[in-house]
């Protein structure tokens, strides 16, 4: 019995076209060669007309790719992670990929085995936010030559090309404009098993302030932000506060916040308080929070093309490899100058 199952022949057919045209447009392609925007859309335009969709199975026998991308990254509260993986998807999916989602838990150990099954999904390539910075031990799951690039995890080695934002750099920068306003004395929130990103984000202030600047070392956890603000400002130091107090992630950020909240402590009038990474609140809050926004837009445009570039052999060598971006200052009202 015919199969009633529309192909790329019958397209191919309806338009006059050759079925090699049709299959390089609909399977997108297009790494040694190119088609007139026309024609693409011409073809694109007859197979939803005719109903066609892709065997996958077929595809996948006929080229040896899946056209699945594997997208794995730490299970965490940080609403970054979700925009990441959305911008991703949108920038892989015009190229034909679908993309898997998973979240690693249970240290190394977890990660490996996801790792594991990405790979038996037969996933052509990778994007990977570790979940710490040493990945030697994992790198070794990857079949030689596998593309995988790293996101938002500056510098874990292993010879695989990661994106990140330009941290040090931000925080600087919000540091010398707290500076220029007078500020001296800066308490920091940070996190310094968030691994190499918040340690960057750190120096960065410290490249300006110095000594002034005081860490207060707790884990990622809003929890612990609320008690060390609580516990720290509760008396001030020597019964005076602190110009400004930063936290270095928006779940620190929050858990600051409400320790403020709860202590009466009133931002600006009494203390400054900034963040690093935007967040849906603090455009809100009262006042308005000064924040480090990273461009999600560009990390995932250069996650994806460096990808690209290494699953379908299209990318130079200067374009696979790291890639710092910049991030940028959303100077609102919590930041002023300090009153003494």
């Amino acid at each position: 019995m015919k199969s009633s199952r529309v192909t790329i022949r019958d397209v191919a057919g309806a338009l006059g076209l050759s079925t090699c045209t049709v299959s390089k447009v609909l399977n997108k392609a297009f790494e040694r060669c190119s088609y007139a925007k026309e024609t693409i859309e011409r073809v694109e335009r007859k197979a939803r007309e005719m109903g066609y969709t892709a065997n996958p199975q077929a595809r996948s026998l006929r080229t040896r790719k899946t056209m699945l991308v594997g997208f794995l990254l730490p299970s965490a509260p940080a609403a970054i992670f979700g925009s990441l993986a959305d911008e991703i998807e949108q920038r892989l999916r015009p190229h034909g990929y679908q993309v898997l989602i998973t979240h690693s838990r249970d240290g190394i150990a977890g990660e490996r085995e996801l790792l594991t099954s990405l790979l038996a999904r037969g996933i052509d390539g990778l994007v990977w936010v570790p979940g710490q910075d040493e990945i030697g031990s994992l790198v070794g799951e990857f079949p030689p030559g596998f593309p995988v690039v790293i996101l938002d995890r500056p510098g874990c080695g292993g010879g695989i090309p990661f994106v990140a934002t330009d941290n040090r750099a931000a925080t600087a920068e919000l540091a010398r404009r707290m500076r220029g306003l007078g500020h001296r004395r800066i308490f920091v929130l940070n996190a310094p098993v968030g691994g190499r990103s918040m340690s960057e984000r750190f120096q960065g202030l410290v490249d300006i302030f110095g000594e002034r600047v005081r860490a207060v070392n707790i884990e990622n956890d809003s929890g612990q932000a609320k008690e060390s603000v609580m516990g720290l400002l509760r008396e001030g130091d020597g019964g005076v506060l602190p110009d400004a107090l930063v936290a270095l992630s928006e779940t620190l950020a929050i858990g600051a916040l409400a320790g403020l909240r709860d202590l009466d402590i009133h931002v600006p009038e009494e203390i400054s308080f900034a963040a690093f990474d935007d967040f849906p609140l603090a455009a809100h809050w009262s006042p308005r929070l000064t924040v480090i926004r990273q461009d999600v837009g560009r990390l995932a445009e250069s996650a994806a093309g460096i990808l690209i570039g290494r699953m379908t052999g299209s990318g130079s060598s200067a374009s696979c490899g790291d890639v710092r971006v910049p991030a940028a200052m959303e100077w609102r009202e919590s930041v002023v100058a300090p009153r003494r």
